[in-house]
């Protein structure tokens, strides 16, 4: 089996026409909701006479009485003010419930066989309760066009895999779990670029707990990873299969968006 090499920066994911289908879903509401309210503001500024005939006008103008013909009324006498509502009593916020996920990638390697990426991942409860009883699942998955938003996400599709297990986590506190992901070469869809045959990882996350209520308290995490190229730009860039076996150790992530569902 060849020597891992250093890996060389690949091109942007952004900057690559198949990439930037897989992220319809990330930019492609906000530009239609923009496109929505251009439309609506044009019609609000267009002039309501604009396309009236000329001579309409005129002959509006002429029939129209004179101001100095019209008698002038009284003025209305001014009415007294209501009396002032009474304040309304204050509403006690709901108390924050949260169980927060975050993804630190650590290092990605290809071979002939897997691809693997070791990470951390730390869980912190952002709630007011303490948690128990806290398990968490996660997987990685290769971003492609031909997957659904749901599936990529972690929405759809079988349950994940279980990773690990926090017995409890007082309000604040936080626990780090290390591990890897490991998917096969033939479980990778690659995004095509010219020859380059590139790799954009995304790795799921969903956790499940209890707090001190026993009520269900979950979360649920995806992350974009991809090499951190800091000197290039803040964009993450995918990782090239074709170049044969080799290690990134400059690497990143970006949490993904996900929406409301549990």
């Amino acid at each position: 089996m060849p020597e891992p090499e250093t890996a060389p920066s690949g091109a942007p994911v952004a900057s690559t026409p198949d990439t930037s289908g897989w992220l319809w879903w990330i930019g492609g509401g906000a530009l239609a909701l923009a496109v929505l309210a251009l439309a609506a503001w044009a019609r609000r500024r267009r002039p309501a006479a604009r396309d009236e005939p000329a001579e309409v006008q005129e002959a509006e103008a002429e029939s129209a009485p004179s101001v100095a013909a019209m008698p002038v009324p009284r003025p209305a006498p001014t009415p007294l003010p209501p009396p002032p509502a009474p304040a309304p009593s204050p509403v006690a916020p709901a108390a924050a419930r949260g169980l927060v996920l975050t993804l630190e990638a650590v290092r990605l390697g290809a071979t002939l066989v897997n691809t693997t990426l070791a990470y951390r991942l730390t869980a912190t409860n952002a709630g007011p309760d303490a948690l128990s009883d806290i398990a968490i699942s996660g997987d990685m998955i290769a971003a492609h066009a031909s997957r659904s938003m749901e599936e990529q996400l972690g929405i759809a599709g079988p349950e994940l895999p279980p990773i690990g297990r926090i017995e409890r986590l007082g309000p604040g506190e936080s626990a780090v779990l290390e591990g890897e992901f490991r998917l096969p070469l033939d479980a990778v869809t690659p995004i095509r670029h010219g020859q380059a045959q590139l790799f954009v990882p995304v790795a799921r996350f969903d956790a499940w707990a209890s707090d001190s209520a026993h009520r269900a308290v979950s979360a649920r995490a995806a992350f974009l990873v991809g090499q951190d190229n800091a000197t290039a730009s803040d964009r993450l860039q995918p990782f090239r299969l074709d170049l044969g076996p080799r290690v990134w150790d400059a690497i990143g992530q970006r949490a993904l968006e996900i929406p409301e569902t549990l």
